[in-house]
């Protein structure tokens, strides 16, 4: 006897590259069966999921849940109230408040958090306070407490996020990115690199140059995110034209993060980085409860604009899915629906419409297709509408 029964559905796992109508059933928190068709009597529960998509739970490896503030939203309003049932904090925690994000963030998520790491020793406000005046000692990083956290920690700790903006470009160069990449290595994790001069450009700008020697720090199985921004700092040198190393990042196996939040999506950086060669593996939120709760966007609310780039259905849920997994390095544990696997599942509609699709700049184009969040399977549990 199953406990749960999605049926009617249309699966999309692009882990096994299947796209048909599947049935899925679920015992406990696994999934036990996928087949054409199971019969409603061998089931606890029965959703009909009819002209509805079943895909992998949702991975978004690019948020912001920590530092939690007086108005931050709930964790899940990033995770499973959206589809999304894995991600990762990109950068909240450094090696000194660690503790508390485990403390304070982990313990009352339902969706699968991890961690991405700041190379800095402390992520507090008075740390933040210090860097925002250029004081020397606010920019202390700790590679020893990263590797050892990464160490002791595996289940959480998932990778590295470092930022290269003016604000550290004018401060310290590239050296936070390249203490990064000694503790990566050594710890033998990821980093994600954020790329944008978000910071403002009373704070300079951070040349091309310097963006392409950190890209250059990039190994295999790392990130660059904001690939799409409309900011300096950027993929994109002042002419437009696509940095020599981004090309060869991509080639050589960095992944391409797309992180769009409410600053760092351009419809022309994505005409202009795409058709030079430069199309994104990951599309990732980047969303920022903790800094602006009124601003909250589901990653599926993202999906639209990629839909509109011409990406299929498909490859928007690869992008969304194991792609983020492999680079979290957890694709035996999420972004696919292989029996066995965790009961993590997302259930969407597809809606043709008119839809604004508005980007950092203001300029908005409109869409025909958007993917809805229907319900959220968490190591199966149904995430009620009313959640």
């Amino acid at each position: 006897m199953y406990d749960l029964l999605l049926k009617g559905g249309t699966v999309i796992d692009p882990s096994r590259n299947v796209h048909e109508k599947l049935d899925v059933a679920v015992t406990g928190d696994r999934i036990t069966k996928l087949e054409s068709s199971i019969d409603s009597s061998e089931a606890t529960r029965v959703i009909d999921v009819s002209g509805k998509l079943v895909t992998p739970g949702l991975v978004d490896d690019h948020i912001h849940v920590y530092p939690s503030r007086p108005h931050s939203k709930h964790p899940d309003f990033a995770g499973v109230f959206g589809g999304i049932t894995t991600a990762a904090d990109a950068g909240g925690a450094g090696p000194n408040n660690f503790q508390d994000f485990c403390n304070s963030v982990l313990t009352q998520s339902q969706t699968r958090l991890y961690c991405l790491l700041s190379i800095f020793r402390d992520r507090g406000a008075e740390a933040m306070k210090k860097r925002a005046a250029d004081s020397a000692d606010g920019w202390d990083m700790d590679i020893d407490g990263v590797v050892g956290l990464a160490k002791e920690h595996p289940d959480i700790v998932k990778g590295i996020k470092v930022q290269l903006s003016a604000r550290e470009s004018q401060a310290i160069g590239i050296k936070h990115i390249e203490a990064a990449k000694v503790a990566s290595r050594k710890a033998n994790i990821p980093v994600l690199m954020h790329l944008s001069d978000t910071a403002g450009r009373e704070r300079g700008i951070t040349s091309p140059r310097m963006v392409g020697a950190a890209v250059s720090l990039m190994d295999p199985g790392d990130a660059i995110t904001h690939v799409f921004t409309p900011n300096t700092g950027s993929t994109l040198d002042q002419d437009g034209k696509i940095l020599p190393e981004v090309l060869d990042a991509q080639r050589r196996g960095v992944f391409i993060d797309t992180a769009n939040d409410g600053n760092n999506f351009g419809w022309a950086e994505a005409d202009l980085v795409m058709s030079q060669g430069v199309v994104p593996d990951i599309i990732s939120s980047d969303n920022q409860i903790t800094y602006k709760p009124t601003l909250v966007r589901s990653l599926l609310e993202y999906s639209s604009f990629y839909l509109h780039l011409g990406f299929s259905v498909d490859d928007v849920v690869r992008m969304m899915t194991i792609v983020p997994a492999r680079f979290l390095r957890i694709e035996n544990q999420a972004g696919s629906l292989a029996l066995g696997r965790d009961a993590d599942i997302a259930v969407m509609e597809l809606l043709d419409g008119r839809w604004q699709l508005e980007d950092s700049t203001g300029v908005s184009r409109i869409g025909s297709q958007a993917l809805v969040p229907v319900l959220t399977i968490k190591s199966g549990r149904v995430i009620e509408s009313g959640e």
